[in-house]
């Protein structure tokens, strides 16, 4: 038969509440959390927006070939050409969002010195750079696709139109690879 251990012979257990990456952390953590989220959203409203004016450029395409054989002046060009200049003006927008994070995330790299991490294995310095590095990548994208918007109701080459299609679907300097690793890092889904 099994005897009752004695009290100091006992092993007592006390269960100790982990901490999750955006609950119970410091102000500077908190900051972060916060700067990353809002990221995250800025990032996902510019996908919506470029697959939208993607839209409007295959709109373009198709009226443009239609007009090119046709020599007429399509009147589905105004509405098309309104839409993507609202586009460029809501990338703007989300562009002056993404200088602002940018901008505080250094600001808060330089109060914290050390390359402690704040979010699980990032630094802030390493967000920093992250944000930095996609701002500068989007300010490419908005130049180009500001360009093409310019320019895409006055062109009648029929291959020219397939570049400025192709240049509004895809982002050529655009890296969404480091973002996917820090968005992972504090739980957020990807990016596409």
């Amino acid at each position: 038969m099994s005897k009752t251990p004695i009290k100091e012979l006992a092993i007592n257990f006390v269960p100790r509440e982990i901490t999750t990456p955006n609950k119970d952390q410091p102000g500077l953590s908190k900051t972060v959390f916060s700067h990353v989220s809002s990221f995250h959203s800025l990032l996902i409203d510019w996908v919506k927006l470029k697959d939208k004016g993607s839209k409007f450029c295959k709109g373009f395409s198709s009226v443009k070939l239609h007009e090119y054989n046709d020599d007429y002046y399509p009147h589905l060009l105004k509405p098309l050409t309104e839409g993507l200049v609202e586009i460029i003006d809501s990338f703007q927008n989300i562009i002056e969002g993404i200088k602002i994070l940018k901008n505080q995330l250094e600001s808060l790299s330089k109060l914290q010195s050390t390359d402690q991490p704040v979010i699980l294995t990032w630094s802030v310095g390493r967000i920093h750079a992250c944000v930095k590095n996609t701002y500068e990548s989007l300010l490419k994208e908005y130049k180009l696709k500001k360009i093409v918007t310019e320019n895409i109701a006055h062109c009648r080459d029929e291959s020219l139109i397939e570049v400025y299609v192709s240049s509004w679907e895809f982002d050529p300097y655009l890296n969404m690879e480091e973002n996917a690793y820090l968005f992972a890092e504090i739980g957020v889904a990807g990016i596409s």
